[in-house]
């Protein structure tokens, strides 16, 4: 547990890393066992250490050359579109990098073998989230060792390898797997490859949407349950083969390594085979370990492995699953169940801010089923398919019927947007929990509830409110938000600009406005105003409306009779009510005054919305993309106009924001939202000279990244995501 704390204090939160290592002192010292406290002290000066190494290490010294040469196993490439990506090993420097490149991936898809890429490229740091609460890309990868992205401009040359050592054959045979299981019956294939290989591709969410809401995602995850098969499997196989206690514990003990490596080597996998093989080594010596002392001595092996590896989610919840396991164990298969759940739901709302009501039944019920039916079941498929391809079409029929009754069971009532809680409450309630689950009372259990409930109210009904800028690159999204919850609102929803189309289209709204949203309690939207057509200002509306409840649509007059914009909203409407407005429109509970559009266009940039707000004692004024002539046009319709805040219109363009509009409105702030490096070189010299001109401060998300105006009775404040911009 120290070990764990130090970890915490070191690469998390170092404030809670420091309380929690006080508190652990205070209980080790005062059990006044001599050898528990020098066991204790000098374990943990070795981890002090290791991890004070890890922080502070030179990585890539090399990083001035743009010459690399990677030492790549063919199934750890990940193929998208004509992209390819993956994290591998420099020979030169013995250092890991991301990789990016744009070769075919027809090309690399047909290498079944392991070879050298000799390879030159730009060297970049990675990107650290530029919205709060957004995946944090450059934590995930740092906890692997990987510090730098690596975007492949020329593949000088691929050399296969000589002469395979034992770690490139594993990977080839797993590539060869991987191509098997391709091969077989959608969705045989995502269950083969994701039960047995680990691997899991974009098909794999999009087929099994209800296994994420449900949260059974750990069931196709390879970890404790696949091991225990796998070795349940092995060891009855042996024994009706008459082999020795001695010889198959021995096997076992062989095997499990080189089942990591096909299986995908997984943080969670990884406790899995550590904890396994310390079971079975003692078994061999016929000592037994009780089940708390393996996983304590799992956890130490793997942190001085890997000392960051309690960043990621899935590794915390791998630990806290199999820590739930044990601490339940004496239970009946319900309690255990429904205690396992809670002593995992602070850690999930947390990361995932939402959690489904049927979470728990849905674990009890389709666990058993996993394991006598469905993990068998595809087994034998799978063995027998090239003889019997019948037993695949039936297989796949039948794992078809249980996704659909997972999906739909998923689409039920029940999934509650709780909201993200401090990190101080989720312990609290992880430890309330612990206490309620070895002894239960009744007073714990409402101190429990009340806990939860003042941290769900807290969230969901704020004393601020805010008006937000997404860093969505290159476009426009934000959101305003009254005191209370009172209105939700939003205008545009960003999206990429698709200049080579492909058939999937990847949203970025879920990493960016929606995670954040549910990260403050926010599952609908009570108006969306969508300025006009652009795709970097709408693409992301099917992404919204599917994630989100959206009440209200509001898009310029005439919109109506642009097709391919329709197209956009009206596959994906359920209960939502579109309207088509223009300047000086009153609409009940629409917390806007409305500028532009004045006559009916067909969303072009010279027809966007142009609307107003009054948040928190200044007054927002936001242009879309509408250019200089249609600002000349509001200020001689509304010679009075004026805004304590401006969006400029389209990006900061040279073609907005012209020298009598900016004197005109004559703002306190500006809001620029462009991407980093676009092609348009938004925004534009002439803007930002403009600005510096007439002594207006701005905000530029390139900089700044997400932008926040909030306020309540207690004050405002503004404040931007990367804080060393």
């Amino acid at each position: 547990m120290l070990c764990i704390c130090i970890s915490i204090l070191f690469f998390g939160n170092k404030i809670l890393g420091m309380i929690l290592i006080l508190l652990l002192l205070i209980r080790i010292f005062s059990l006044k066992e001599i050898k528990v406290c020098l066991f204790c002290i000098i374990l943990s000066i070795f981890f002090c250490l290791l991890c004070f190494n890890e922080y502070n290490k030179d990585t890539y010294s090399d990083a001035n050359t743009n010459n690399f040469n990677f030492l790549v196993y063919p199934d750890e490439i990940k193929f998208k579109d004509n992209t390819y990506s993956g994290v591998f090993t420099d020979t030169y420097s013995n250092q890991k990098y991301l990789l990016y490149g744009n070769i075919s991936a027809d090309y690399l898809g047909n290498m079944k073998k392991s070879f050298y890429m000799n390879v030159q490229g730009e060297v970049s740091d990675i990107n650290e989230p530029t919205n709060i609460n957004e995946f944090d890309a450059k934590e995930y990868y740092q906890s692997n060792n990987v510090y730098r992205i690596i975007y492949i401009k020329k593949l000088v040359k691929i050399n296969l390898l000589n002469k395979s050592d034992l770690f490139s054959f594993l990977h080839d045979f797993r590539k060869q797997l991987l191509c098997y299981g391709d091969s077989l019956p959608k969705p045989l294939n995502l269950y083969f490859n994701s039960l047995f290989l680990g691997e899991m591709n974009d098909s794999f969410s999009e087929e099994l949407s209800g296994v994420k809401t449900l949260g059974l995602i750990h069931l196709f995850s390879v970890s404790g349950l696949h091991v225990f098969y796998i070795v349940s499997v092995l060891t009855m196989i042996l024994i009706h083969l008459r082999i020795s206690r001695e010889r198959y514990l021995i096997f076992l003990i062989i095997i499990l390594p080189i089942f990591f490596i096909i299986a995908g080597a997984s943080i969670g996998l990884l406790r899995s085979i550590i904890s396994v093989e310390i079971g079975l080594i003692f078994g061999l010596f016929k000592n037994k370990m009780g089940s708390l002392d393996i996983w304590s001595i799992t956890i130490i092996i793997n942190l001085f492995l890997e000392p960051q590896m309690l960043l990621q989610f899935g590794c915390q919840l791998s630990y806290l699953l199999s820590f739930s396991l044990i601490y339940t164990n004496e239970f009946s298969t319900i309690k255990q169940t429904i205690f396992m759940n809670l002593i995992s739901l602070p850690v999930i709302i947390y990361k995932l801010f939402e959690w489904h009501f049927l979470t728990m039944l849905a674990n009890f019920i389709v666990i058993p089923i996993f394991s006598i039916f469905i993990m068998p079941i595809i087994t034998i498929t799978a063995i027998l398919y090239p003889l019997f391809p019948f037993l695949g079409t039936f297989t796949a029929m039948f794992l078809q019927l249980f996704d659909n009754i997972i999906n739909f069971i998923g689409s039920l009532p029940g999934n509650i947007t709780f909201g993200k809680p401090n990190i101080f409450i989720c312990l609290i309630l992880f430890f309330i929990t612990l206490l309620l689950v070895s002894n239960y009372s009744n007073k714990k259990l409402f101190l429990l509830i009340s806990i939860y409930l003042l941290s769900y109210l807290s969230i969901h009904f704020p004393f601020y409110g805010e008006v937000t800028t997404f860093d969505v690159g290159q476009g426009d999204s934000f959101l305003i938000r009254e005191p209370f919850n009172k209105s939700i609102n939003m205008i545009d929803t960003g999206g990429k600009i698709r200049f080579n189309q492909s058939n999937k289209v990847k949203y970025q709204a879920p990493r960016i406005s929606i995670n954040y949203l549910k990260s403050i309690g926010i599952n609908h939207v009570d108006n969306l105003v969508l300025t006009h057509q652009d795709a970097d200002h709408t693409g992301d509306v099917p992404s919204i409306l599917k994630n989100l409840k959206v009440k209200r649509i509001f898009v310029g007059i005439g919109t109506n009779n642009n097709q391919n914009f329709m197209k956009k909203i009206l596959p994906n409407i359920r209960d939502t009510k579109i309207y088509f407005i223009k300047n000086d429109m009153r609409i009940p509970n629409f917390p806007f005054y409305i500028y532009h559009p004045f006559n009916p266009g067909l969303g072009t940039n010279e027809d966007s919305v142009v609307l107003s707000t009054q948040q928190g004692g200044l007054k927002f004024l936001f242009m879309g993309d509408l250019g200089q002539e249609g600002e000349k046009d509001i200020i001689k319709r509304y010679p009075n106009i004026k805004a304590d805040v401006l969006k400029l219109g389209h990006h900061g363009s040279k073609n907005s924001s012209s020298d009598e509009f900016l004197q005109y409105i004559n703002p306190k702030i500006s809001i620029i939202s462009a991407g980093k490096k676009n092609r348009y070189n938004h925004p534009n010299k002439e803007v930002l000279d403009k600005l510096k001109k007439y002594n207006l401060s701005y905000f530029n998300t390139q900089d700044s990244g997400m932008i926040s105006y909030k306020y309540s009775i207690f004050g405002t404040y503004w404040s931007k995501a990367l804080k060393g911009e």
